[in-house]
């Protein structure tokens, strides 16, 4: 008989993979085997110990509540469209992350985009950095909001959440029996994308049956840190098929894993579907940080999640080129055939 189905998101304190901690400690050899359980059955836990302190997390999300409140003329002054690095403002409806889903059951209806709103954002990459000497996409400077204090805001979030990617990095590596640093030192400097998220209560924008505030979806890359605001909504399906809301104790952040990271360990981890439902009565704010390997890094399998006797499961790809085909399927300004029927 296999595991009874998981009804809740496993807590895990991540302080022992803390940037200066001596690993491998004892401590972290055993937590590195609950996340690798975890992995392997839901791809979802919650995690203390992160470095993300409120304090940053509350400054960032005050500072997206006076962006989103602004009128949509202003908004758009920094519309992703009008960025060639995918940086800058989307408005409600122009991405459809259903659209990005391999699984045929779930398999979306162009047309009906997301109901949120949000501002993309990445390491800032200016014209010397050598990644944009090359043109390589991706890579650049942001668009983000003149609004007084929110570059300070963001970039305080996003230097924390950035120590909270390492700590789970560490912990993921050590359950894989790699070493501690192994994502750190690849080759390459790794894709890091901070969205700063907004979901309007259901009473105010266009709910039917089968459209969300985030369709369902996997993530593309390797590790998504989640911070939000408390409100819920978010939902998360297990292997059985069967939908479990993910509640978020106070001061924790949810961790999911993304494809790229499934195929680095032969499917032995999980990158599970999930969505965002709209709130009722509230608006919802949340902030991922998601990590994705450098650009030019060819994933396939590691040498630790191929059993004697295996082969790998999928062939190799290069990390940025699959991550583009994502952000191709489900951005509006990507993809022309999405913008038909606008």
């Amino acid at each position: 008989m296999g595991s009874p189905p998981i009804t809740s998101i496993p807590v895990i304190d991540v302080s022992s993979f803390a940037t200066g901690q001596v690993l491998p400690s004892s401590e972290a050899r055993e937590v590195a085997a609950v996340i690798d359980q975890t992995c392997r059955e839901l791809g979802f836990l919650l995690v203390k110990g992160h470095g993300v302190q409120a304090s940053t997390k509350e400054n960032l999300l005050n500072k997206m509540r006076e962006f989103f409140a602004l009128p949509t003329e202003e908004k758009n002054k920094i519309a992703i469209g009008k960025s060639a690095y995918h940086r800058g403002y989307i408005g409600i409806g122009d991405e459809n992350l259903e659209g990005a889903l391999a699984d045929t059951e779930l398999e979306a209806t162009y047309g009906i985009g997301d109901l949120k709103e949000g501002i993309d954002s990445g390491l800032e990459q200016g014209p010397d950095h050598f990644e944009v000497v090359k043109g390589t996409p991706l890579h650049g400077p942001n668009q983000l909001p003149s609004l007084p204090g929110f570059r300070e805001a963001w970039q305080a979030y996003f230097d924390e959440g950035y120590e909270a990617v390492r700590r789970l990095q560490r912990g993921v590596a050590l359950a894989l029996e790699l070493d501690p640093n192994f994502f750190e030192d690849q080759p390459g400097e790794p894709m890091l994308h901070l969205r700063m998220l907004h979901y309007p209560p259901s009473f105010k924008v266009p709910v039917a049956p089968g459209r969300f505030g985030c369709g369902a979806h996997t993530d593309y890359g390797s590790i998504t840190v989640l911070s939000d605001d408390g409100v819920g909504g978010l939902q998360v399906r297990r292997r059985d098929g069967e939908w479990i809301d993910v509640v978020v104790p106070e001061g924790h952040l949810v961790v999911n894993l993304g494809d790229l990271l499934a195929i680095r360990t032969n499917d032995r981890y999980v990158s599970n579907p999930h969505r965002v439902i709209n709130p009722p009565d509230v608006d919802r704010y949340s902030i991922p940080l998601f990590v994705t390997p450098p650009f030019h890094l060819t994933i396939e399998a590691l040498p630790t999640c191929v059993e004697p006797g295996e082969v790998a499961k999928h062939a190799p790809m290069v990390s940025g080129p699959y991550l583009l085909s994502r952000f191709d399927g489900t951005h509006n300004y990507r993809n022309p055939l999405m913008m038909e029927g606008e």
